[in-house]
């Protein structure tokens, strides 16, 4: 075989293994420098179901609301690192009360830099939930991951007792354990010493808080974050069934 027959069969190598199961590009993902730069802190990071990868996830802007278009900027991690996995084939939906408002994608996209925005209009306030779903990572299949997050757009009515900050902080630096500070919130939005913006009560069998969510607190307690950021981990809690309020 000659040099050349050789190189070229070497160049079609990364074609013919590509997978056929995943579009090569996402026509609703555009990146703009500019945007990046206005928050680089990801408002949530969830754990995928299986705990392959990490998400996170913030919005331009901040608050979204229904006068101008929302911007979901989500990146996929490597697990308790935040640093970006590349190439993850993936589809992203968001709903109100079970109906759709972005999706649902019928087709696996990809992204070979492991970031996306997903431009999404919102003609209703209120908490939203947004799903991410991986089928691939590396050009390799894997099974169905999911992860998902707790939105609300508008700004939506949130009273929180000062001193709750103290309680976060000391939760945040385990002085508190999860089990307490879990059940003291669960009290306080039941009897309505603490509001939230209206969030649908999910079940769950698993009881671990994440990990950022733990992180939010001690940000919050420090005045890091904006009450809005710590709901949202409050939100998550109530939406997978590990906070139940009746």
């Amino acid at each position: 075989m000659s040099f050349v027959k050789l190189l070229y069969i070497l160049l079609l190598i990364p074609f013919i293994v590509y997978p056929a199961f995943a579009i090569e590009y996402d026509l609703n993902y555009y990146h703009d420098d500019d945007d990046s730069d206005e928050n680089s802190e990801y408002s949530q990071i969830v754990s995928t179901s299986d705990g392959t990868l990490d998400v996170g996830i913030y919005t331009i802007p901040k608050t979204p609301n229904t006068e101008e278009p929302t911007k979901l900027m989500i990146s996929f991690l490597k697990p308790d690192t935040e640093k970006i996995q590349l190439h993850i084939d993936y589809r992203v939906s968001v709903t109100k009360d079970g109906d759709y408002v972005f999706g649902p994608m019928t087709r696996l996209l990809h992204t070979s830099p492991g970031f996306i925005t997903i431009p999404v209009e919102f003609s209703e306030n209120g908490s939203h939930m947004i799903h991410i779903e991986v089928e691939g990572i590396l050009f390799q299949p894997i099974p169905l991951e999911t992860a998902t997050f707790t939105m609300n757009v508008g700004q939506a009515k949130t009273s929180i007792p000062s001193w709750i900050k103290n309680n976060a902080g000391w939760w945040a630096d385990g002085q508190i354990d999860d089990g307490s500070f879990v059940s003291g919130l669960q009290w306080l939005i039941s009897n309505e010493i603490m509001t939230i913006p209206p969030t649908e009560q999910g079940t769950g069998s698993d009881d671990v808080i994440p990990s950022w969510i733990k992180n939010n607190a001690g940000w919050w307690a420090d005045g890091q974050i904006d009450d809005s950021s710590f709901v949202s981990g409050l939100q998550w809690l109530i939406s997978n069934g590990i906070m139940k309020i009746s």
